[in-house]
This record gives structure tokens, sequence and C-alpha cells, in this order.
């Protein structure tokens, strides 16, 4: 197992005990239903996490997911934009492993 995708598995395992914002489900920031592309970046985590590799489809979703948490990001501030930069980094961070070994 390859250092980034342990360090991806750490960053996962503390998100996924982070409590989704309060107030924040099903909620439109900049049009965009932050409840939903909580859902499917972590579908997109969780499938890394489980075989360190994505399909193509997962990986346009996640780089989808990533333009739509820069568009969220500066609108948000305290615990939930700390929630949704912990799920940018974790997204960046597959990202990134993938580009690096193709």
């Amino acid at each position: 197992m390859s250092n980034e995708l342990k360090r991806i598995r750490k960053l996962w395992d503390e998100y996924q005990k982070m409590p989704f914002p309060e107030g924040y489900a099903g909620k439109d920031i900049n049009d965009i239903c932050v409840t939903s592309l909580d859902t499917f970046a972590a579908g997109c985590i969780s499938a890394y996490v489980g075989n360190g590799r994505l399909d193509k489809n997962r990986i346009n979703i996640l780089k989808s997911c990533l333009g739509e948490l820069d568009s969220i990001l500066p609108e948000l501030n305290e615990y939930p934009k700390e929630y949704f930069l912990s799920l940018k980094e974790i997204c960046l961070g597959i990202v990134k492993s993938l580009r690096g070994s193709n």
C-alpha cells in the first residue's frame, strides 16, 4: 500500500467521524446542493479507499466535486468550512495520487 493511500485512508477515517454541518442538509450554496456534493464525493472516496483506484466515471465525478467545493468554500465559515475543507483535501489527494499513477 502506498504512503499516499495510507494518508488518504487516515484522513477518510477522521472525516467519517465528523458530523455533517448542522443546518446544511439539503441546503444549496451557489446552486450546489451540499448534501449531494458530500454524498457523491464520499462514494468516490469510499471506492478509492476500498481498492486503491477509481474508474474513469468516478474520477470525473471527483473532479466535478472539487470544482463544486471550490465554489462553496468561500461562502462558508467555522465548522462547515472545516468540514468541507477536509472533504476537499481527501478529494484532491486522490486526484493527485491517480494522476501520478498514470
